[in-house]
């Protein structure tokens, strides 16, 4: 069996007992996917974490100066859509323990004090989606069921299931939300405006925050797909089924799909997130958005990977 070690830190990858130049192709290789992105939201991560920047590359001024500005951007661009949800969280309480992430900090310690399943919170600019992210150890599907605070309700919350662990170093972390159903809000309504082809176009990044970490991803891909269980579908511990998710994601031939320009060689050396919630046109479907990780603030994103 084939073992391969990845460091996000470095963007390096090598197998154990590989000789120096198959490393340094193992690194120009990785650092090669998605370079432009991962150069356009490094700063980005970083600056709106208030996390100092721990990547290998130096910045020059201004570079630093245009992702100062481009966080501002994405800072200003949450519009009065994110204006209103602020407003709603802080009047009404929506939120739990009163956080937003839309001013780039989320204080896990209150959090935490609430509900010790919450891991993450996720921010999406231009949405709504500005939720925490839970795992719980009764059930996979606990939080179908109930809100973030542990009790009943057919909203649900945001959660991953057991065999995603929370320091999201998994190729492939799954987080599941809903979509209203004409009786109840959907946390995940708004991931439906990635199928528009414009929208998608326009908003690349999704921020998630942990304890001691702020990760950026870059949307991808977004389409339907059939309703089955992606955790069940693929063994995402081993390369081989990082290749088979990958292959039939790319094979899918769905109108409406979205991908991203320049985003087609994706490998099982890059760190996943797929947001999943239902169709609102077919029941037989769900819709997904996929994002990889371009920015890990802290540098601690790190895995093996076997074959």
């Amino acid at each position: 069996m084939r073992k391969w070690w990845i460091n996000k830190g470095t963007g390096c990858f090598a197998r154990r007992g590989t000789g120096l130049p198959m490393l340094l192709m193992a690194c120009v290789l990785f650092s090669g996917c998605g370079g432009k992105a991962r150069e356009q939201i490094d700063t980005v991560g970083t600056e709106r974490a208030g996390i100092p920047n721990t990547g290998t590359e130096e910045k020059t001024a201004s570079e630093s100066e245009g992702g100062t500005e481009q966080a501002a951007k994405d800072l200003n661009k949450a519009g009065e859509t994110s204006k209103n949800a602020e407003k709603k969280l802080k009047e009404e309480g929506a939120g739990i323990a009163h956080e937003t992430a839309i001013d780039g900090e989320v204080d896990f310690t209150e959090l935490k004090k609430e509900n010790p399943d919450i891991f993450a919170w996720i921010y999406i600019p231009d949405t709504d989606i500005d939720f925490p992210v839970l795992q719980s150890t009764e059930a996979d599907d606990f939080y179908e069921s109930h809100n973030a605070y542990g009790e009943s309700s057919s909203q649900g919350a945001l959660y991953t299931e057991l065999a995603n662990m929370r320091d999201m170093c998994d190729f492939n972390t799954v987080i599941h939300g809903k979509t209203s159903d004409g009786a109840t809000g959907g946390l995940f309504d708004d991931l439906h405006r990635f199928a528009d082809r414009d929208f998608f176009e326009k908003h690349e990044s999704i921020y998630l925050y942990t304890e001691d970490n702020v990760l950026t991803y870059t949307v991808f891909a977004a389409y339907e797909r059939e309703n089955t269980s992606l955790i069940r579908t693929y063994d995402f511990t081993y390369g081989t089924g990082c290749e088979q998710f990958l292959k039939d994601m790319y094979g899918i031939r769905e109108m409406g799909k979205n991908l991203r320009e320049g985003w087609e060689e994706v490998t099982p050396y890059h760190f996943l997130i797929t947001l999943t919630t239902q169709s609102q046109s077919n029941p037989e479907k769900q819709f997904v958005v996929i994002a990889a990780l371009t920015s890990d603030a802290a540098g601690k994103i790190n895995r093996q990977v076997e074959w």
